[in-house]
């Protein structure tokens, strides 16, 4: 008897001076010997479900832990601590009460389901199988108690073999934070041991994403996403040579509004696999004229030496081709912010936007793009992140290839240009909008340098810059949409140039101006070519704003006067292209 008794005060002894091996349970029961308050321990993590190492077998014997923290501003003492763990709803309870152990404030302190001469060196204390075994599927909770009185109280769910579940770490650990489920994530950067991720004893690493919202240094705040071509593509690395394509693939967009990265997709058109989410628990802010870079990898010693990348994508970009063209867009939900497509790049060569035309317009024109010629990283060719190179074979302002020809663009005369149907309301915006203008003068003019905007914006109009002639002959018809790609644009017959501000379905309007008189806030230009507004009134409901039916210009009333009465439109009545919307895109209109 006397013997046990000094082995067992030899155990606690050593327990005590080490803050945790203490010995498992002993014969302590009643109230605690310290005098606790709500708050003053919390629950912070649980790891629930062991992984075995690879090649390897196990049980979550002995493996099963769960951590706690001392909120106090004083040691405290476990003794008579009773430790509950049941089903959240508190059936199939099981407890212990734990033997006197000493936590030093803000010491974190793991608990384990294995005996004291057993504990892993990442277990401070084993409560043997007091607990039973934590719950891998609808959840579990632990409870901490001075005999009626709860300190604190949390839990768990969504548990995934080999990861831990970590109250966030956005903040101090809060007994009312662990409250709530939200405030726990899946542990996933710190392995104590192979195929096995959490931080016992330590500070936690990782915050939960919350959609719609991202930490704004010690306070959450709602995400800022941008418009429709607020962030243009600007750049791509789809075959770079210094490293493997898995690893060096990257992409860079430029801002041209404030606003967080935070929740945006990055995706190709067209492709089976889901957008890849830019997932942060805290906001990626960007300013008006920031660049970001997209990787494979952002490791800079991996991905042939791309620094600063914020983000990651998991599809395989292309290198293009006219059967087979490459392309890279940026979603906000269902929402293509920018696209950018290609049908040829150079191995080890970045394909640029040259830097006088960016925006989401220029970048759907081919000939605006051009090889990189300054180097990075490992050696391959292109400007991640800053500010890219010239494209020397754009022609200069005022001029315009013509078949290899430079010559000076053609503006329109006062009454050539007329918006003869518009598309404000596909059946999926915004990607589908559209609308049509025609040249009703006997001379050509050509789309370069018009810009497409709202009446009294707020702001610049989008401009149509493209180092080719975009001519448009007498009676001819051209298309200006929001994509050019046909997988995302409805089936649309091949548009002549791009636009990004959004069409709204009623009280909308759109214009066509020369973009150099344009000054002000809002926007007032003083060279307007052509406009339609539409409205909510009678009539209109029934052509502009019918979901997928566009507004087109009555056969006789092609005029720039004619097209401001709505009494002049009609509902289309031609279906086109693979999204069953109606109307006569780059034809003649067919209502009467």
């Amino acid at each position: 008897m006397i013997y046990r008794i000094q082995m067992r005060l030899a155990c606690i002894a050593a327990a005590v001076a080490t803050y945790g091996a203490a010995c498992g349970p002993d014969d302590t029961s009643g109230p605690c010997k310290d005098k606790l308050v709500a708050g003053d321990l919390v629950i912070t993590e649980v790891f629930a479900d062991y992984a075995a190492p690879t090649g390897g077998t196990g049980t979550d014997d002995g493996k099963e832990w769960f951590e706690i923290y001392n909120n106090s501003d004083n040691p405290v003492s476990l003794k008579g601590l009773t430790v509950v763990h049941s089903r959240p709803d508190g059936s199939k309870a099981q407890s212990h009460t734990m033997a006197d152990v000493t936590l030093a404030p803000g010491q974190y302190f793991t608990l384990g389901n294995s005996t004291s001469d057993l504990v892993p060196a990442y277990v401070d204390y084993g409560y043997s199988a007091d607990l039973g075994d934590m719950f891998n599927t609808d959840g579990g909770k632990l409870a901490l108690k001075c005999g009626d009185k709860e300190i604190d109280s949390a839990q768990y769910e969504l548990v995934k073999s080999g990861h831990s579940r970590q109250l966030t770490n956005l903040g101090p650990p809060d007994y009312t934070a662990n409250d709530d489920l939200a405030n726990w994530c899946e542990a996933r950067d710190t392995e104590f041991e192979p195929n096995n991720f959490g931080t016992p004893g330590q500070d936690n690493d990782c915050a939960p994403i919350v959609s719609g919202a991202c930490a704004d240094g010690a306070s959450m705040r709602p995400v800022v996403s941008p418009g429709i071509g607020e962030l243009v593509i600007t750049e791509v690395m789809p075959s770079p040579s210094k490293v493997s394509d898995t690893a060096g693939e990257w992409f860079e967009a430029k801002a041209l509004a404030p606003f967080d990265l935070n929740g945006l997709g990055l995706d190709r058109a067209g492709d089976t696999s889901n957008p890849t989410a830019v997932n942060s628990p805290t906001c990626i802010h960007v300013d008006t004229g920031d660049y970001v870079v997209f990787a494979k990898s952002l490791d800079s010693g991996m991905n042939g030496g791309v620094m600063g990348a914020v983000a990651t994508f998991g599809f395989s970009m292309v290198a293009g081709s006219t059967t087979s063209p490459g392309d890279v867009q940026i979603m906000a939900g269902a929402t293509v912010i920018d696209a950018m497509s290609w049908t040829k790049s150079t191995t080890g060569k970045a394909l640029q936007l040259d830097p006088d035309l960016i925006d989401a317009a220029s970048n759907d024109n081919a000939s605006n793009y051009c090889d990189a010629t300054a180097t990075y990283g490992l050696g391959d060719f292109g400007t991640p992140g800053l500010v890219n190179g010239q494209c020397t074979m754009l022609p200069p302002p005022g001029m315009c290839d013509d078949g290899g020809t430079l010559r000076a663009i053609v503006k329109p005369a006062a009454t050539a240009l007329v918006i003869s149907e518009i598309m404000p309301n596909p059946k999926t915006e915004p990607g589908q909008e559209w609308f049509e203008i025609t040249n009703v003068s006997a001379a050509s003019f050509d789309l370069n340098g018009l810009g497409i905007s709202r009446i009294m914006g707020s702001a610049m109009p989008n401009v149509i810059n493209a180092a080719a002639c975009k001519p448009v002959a007498p009676g001819a018809y051209a298309l200006l949409a929001h994509s050019a790609d046909p997988m995302t644009n409805g089936g649309l017959p091949t548009p002549d140039a791009t636009f990004s501000i959004g069409l709204v379905n009623g009280n909308g309007d759109v214009q066509v101006v020369d973009p150099a008189t344009c000054t002000g806030m809002p926007i007032t230009c003083t060279t307007i070519y052509d406009t339609v507004a539409y409205t909510t009134a009678a009539g209109w409901p029934t052509t502009a704003t019918a979901d997928g039916v566009s507004a087109q210009l009555k056969p006789g009333m092609y005029t720039r006067t004619d097209n401001d009465s709505f009494a002049n439109f009609c509902p289309a009545l031609t279906d086109y292209g693979t999204a069953m919307n109606k109307g006569t895109p780059k034809a003649a209109n067919a209502c009467m």
